[in-house]
């Protein structure tokens, strides 16, 4: 399974890309957790990583309640 962790500011999301179908599997148990979606990101010429509408790869999110709270 490929992760991806992307910061920004006052959130942190981990991308879970399966790569068989044992990694499907576990995706979908996990995806019974809070603050998760499913989204398809990629990795573009420019050396970018973007999301578009698909729903391969599953993203946790999480934000900084701290942060949000000040």
């Amino acid at each position: 399974m490929k992760t991806t962790i992307l910061i920004k500011e006052n959130r942190i999301q981990l991308i879970l890309e399966p790569e068989t179908a044992h990694d499907e599997e576990v995706l979908k148990v996990l995806e019974r957790l809070p603050c998760c979606y499913r989204a398809y990101f990629y990795d573009c010429a420019g050396g970018w990583t973007r999301r578009t509408g698909g729903y391969q790869d599953l993203i946790i999110v999480f934000d900084n309640k701290e942060s949000e709270s000040k």
